[in-house]
């Protein structure tokens, strides 16, 4: 299999400008659902998506350069294969920057997905109220699972 540098070179380098840009959106729907503004969320979310379609395409693009090699499909993979090859391995602290930068996008999406977790809580719990529901106290059943009691027992009887 003939290697092309410098097609592995500007699909490392369009990867790490996507994750860039991805940085951006991140931070720009973190500020947004602090400060609770609905508009532009939407755009946002749009743009994520376009971003993360072009990643998913370079990461299958990856999988089948491992596939043929006989390599598996992953991060440490593409690590051996950069390694293998005197002509690859300059492009291996590219790599490692490009799964730095994945990881810290994926940290900002928990936080920003927790924010959107706690945000759901918040309006379900005044809409509620409006309604002039009082929710149920959330109790654990012997499995783990969450359930809702709505019934009480008495501590003492008079």
């Amino acid at each position: 299999m003939s290697l092309d540098i410098t097609a592995l070179r500007q699909m490392l380098a369009q990867d790490s400008a996507a994750l860039s840009q991805l940085k951006q959106l991140l931070t720009r729907e973190r500020e947004l659902l602090e400060q609770r503004k609905q508009e532009g969320l939407q755009e946002i979310i749009e743009q994520k998506a376009a971003v993360v379609d072009h990643l998913n395409n370079s990461s299958k693009i990856r999988n089948q350069i491992l596939n043929t090699l006989g390599l598996a499909p992953n991060a440490s993979g593409w690590d051996t294969f950069l390694q293998r090859n005197t002509a690859t391995l300059p492009l291996r602290d590219d790599w490692k920057n490009l799964v730095g930068d994945f990881e810290e996008c994926q940290k900002m999406n928990d936080v920003n997905g927790k924010m959107i977790a706690r945000s759901q809580q918040t309006l379900n719990h005044l809409l509620n109220l409006l309604r002039g529901k009082v929710a149920a106290p959330s109790l654990y059943t012997a499995q783990g699972t969450q359930t809702q009691y709505t019934s009480s027992y008495t501590v003492a009887k008079a």
